[in-house]
């Protein structure tokens, strides 16, 4: 159990490592650059989309995995949630960065696919206990 929590707190630092507006860096948040409406917006790639997707893929899985398919999946949606929306955060700060709603939810998506592959598939472990 301890392995697979670094191995999620690596992909956490990963995925606001890539967030991080490494150019163009403010101190003052720049609202106006935020995609407020999902899927609305002509700057929103498939290729962005399908990473994002493919990327929160692994989440879901490993979530759902080890908890009945209900809990795991509502915890896996809400990981993704956190932790899209705070690389998204991140990126308010950029003024050369794109804050996207649809960033976060293809982040969602790929976390609940995971999830549902997870169960369609009855991939099997063990449930989660206390002494793990």
């Amino acid at each position: 159990m301890r392995r697979l929590v670094r191995w999620w707190v690596f992909w956490g630092l990963v995925v606001w490592f890539v967030s991080f507006p490494w150019i163009g860096l403010t101190l003052e948040p720049q609202w106006q650059r935020i995609h407020w409406v999902p899927f609305g917006d002509p700057a929103d790639k498939f290729r962005d989309i399908a990473a994002n997707i493919l990327l929160f893929l692994p989440l879901g899985f490993s979530v759902t995995r080890r908890r009945t398919p209900v809990t795991g999946l509502l915890i896996a949606a809400g990981l993704a949630a956190g932790v899209s929306v705070s690389a998204e955060a991140m990126q308010l700060f950029s003024t050369k960065r794109y804050p996207s709603a649809t960033d976060v939810f293809a982040g969602i998506f790929g976390a609940v696919a995971g999830g549902i592959t997870t169960t369609v598939l009855r991939i099997p472990s063990k449930p989660e206990t206390w002494t793990d």
